[in-house]
């Protein structure tokens, strides 16, 4: 077996969290899955980790719409210091409605792979990988 893979969702609401935790966990699509309802101690964390492979996720799943840091200010904060991780962390954009001008802004952030929308189902989720 090779590295173990690693997902942190990001999202504010414990509901939409848990049912990401079961299907990953269930359908075994990541190793290791870490939840943080607040953007800015996921921040803290990558920050503080950036040298330790092993500990960094290989996917970032993060919610818009998110009290004191939403996800543009994640991942305005994280295209600080992205270069300075030493693994490529790819981030999925997680949305109810995935609107026009969000895709438009989305591409000022090279670690933005995509949107996957709610509600999650295995499959959204296995196309992170």
């Amino acid at each position: 077996m090779g590295n173990t893979s690693t997902v942190f969702i990001i999202d504010d609401d414990p509901i939409h969290q848990r049912i990401a935790q079961i299907m990953i966990s269930k359908n075994q699509i990541y190793d290791d899955f870490v939840s943080y309802t607040e953007a800015d101690k996921a921040l803290e964390f990558l920050k503080a980790n950036s040298e330790d492979h092993a500990k960094l996720p290989d996917v970032i799943l993060l919610d818009l719409n998110m009290p004191v840091v939403d996800g543009w200010d994640f991942l305005e904060s994280f295209e600080i210091f992205r270069q300075d991780l030493k693994k490529a962390v790819r981030v999925f954009i997680v949305t109810s409605s995935v609107d026009e001008k969000d895709i438009a802004r989305s591409k000022l952030f090279a670690s933005v792979k995509g949107f996957i929308s709610k509600p999650l189902t295995p499959d959204i989720i296995r196309s992170t990988l």
